[in-house]
């Protein structure tokens, strides 16, 4: 019998793989070592040296290396893909549900003949079964769905499983192939990578973060979370309302248009859980929530919160953790 297999299609840039595609590779792996499946990441490139060496965690990473596949290109991938799948024929393809997924879907679709399930959040089995939950409605609603027996795309929501699980502690097999369709004469042609100007702090990397809400009230009172993302080591970021009132840049706004964040600590201060904010944090380590309103859905998530005003509460826990450092 022949073991079925996930197949990953990594994304990269500059060489090096992208978070979304490390948690493609985790979900993978937890998926596949439930049902005793295989994990295959694709990686599309002109150049397979960078990733020669990556402790991925799958069974087998293949390289398919041609020139036109330089840089991140749907129209490439598209042309390629169909072909690599159909040999590989997996029971499951995982994609990011990111402008490079959400493109890619549909040609594969149509050329495969299967389904997608696009703004997914986990993937998991049961006995025999995949069970696949999406996103509907702008977060507000789950949907469970058990695919059929044949070929199934997936698009994974960035933010989903963790990232670290990508990696494992050795280099699995290595395999170049070289592209099987020519990749002449694309209707989508690179010209130039534009990267945003990051001006501000990258709160992606800070281990704590300090996030204000609707509920600071005014940007006068952003002074005192400074104040206390200062004792704590941490920055402060937003949700959106917060940077929509110009008070913070849109660097610091965390959410589904803003960044995706997992630091060791989240302290969401007048943050009521909006299922655009919380998309863009569930992930972190320990969320603590400070919400006048006991009924905020942010309390659905956090791992611990207080009903008290926090405009009153920051001032004296700035203070506490400075007499707990021995300063004035």
């Amino acid at each position: 019998m022949i073991p079925r297999e996930v197949v990953v299609v990594a994304e990269h840039l500059g060489g090096e793989v992208t978070d979304t595609t490390l948690e493609m590779l985790a979900c993978a792996h937890d998926l596949a070592r439930s049902v005793g499946w295989r994990v295959t990441c694709l990686i599309l490139t002109d150049n397979p040296k960078p990733f020669q060496s990556l402790p991925l965690n799958a069974d087998k990473v293949l390289v398919v290396k041609d020139a036109g596949l330089g840089t991140p290109n749907p129209a490439a991938y598209a042309r390629v893909l169909p072909h690599v799948l159909k040999d590989l024929s997996p029971r499951l393809v995982i994609l990011g549900n990111t402008s490079l997924g959400i493109d890619l879907a549909g040609p594969l679709s149509f050329t495969l003949g299967a389904p997608v399930v696009s703004g997914c959040v986990g993937v998991r089995a049961e006995g025999d079964r995949v069970i696949v939950t999406s996103r509907l409605c702008g977060g507000k609603l789950q949907a469970q769905i058990e695919p059929g027996d044949g070929l199934t795309i997936v698009l994974l929501m960035p933010g989903t499983g963790h990232r670290e699980l990508g990696m494992r502690d050795e280099v699995p097999p290595f395999e170049i192939r070289s592209s099987p369709a020519p990749l002449e004469s694309l209707p989508v042609r690179f010209l130039e990578l534009v990267e945003p100007k990051m001006e501000d702090l990258d709160v992606r990397k800070i281990p704590v973060l300090v996030a204000a809400g609707r509920g600071i009230q005014s940007k006068d009172n952003l002074g005192d979370l400074e104040a206390l993302a200062k004792e704590l080591g941490g920055a402060v970021c937003a949700t959106r309302p917060v940077v929509d009132q110009g008070w913070l840049p849109r660097s610091r706004q965390v959410g589904r248009s803003g960044m995706t964040v997992k630091p060791r600590l989240y302290l969401a201060l007048g943050v009521s859980g909006a299922p655009e904010h919380t998309e863009g944090m569930k992930g972190s380590d320990l969320i603590i929530a400070v919400n006048r309103d006991p009924e905020a859905p942010i309390f659905d998530i956090a791992h611990y919160g207080a009903t008290v005003d926090l405009l009153e509460l920051v001032p004296i826990l700035t203070e506490k953790l400075r007499e707990a450092k021995g300063g004035a």
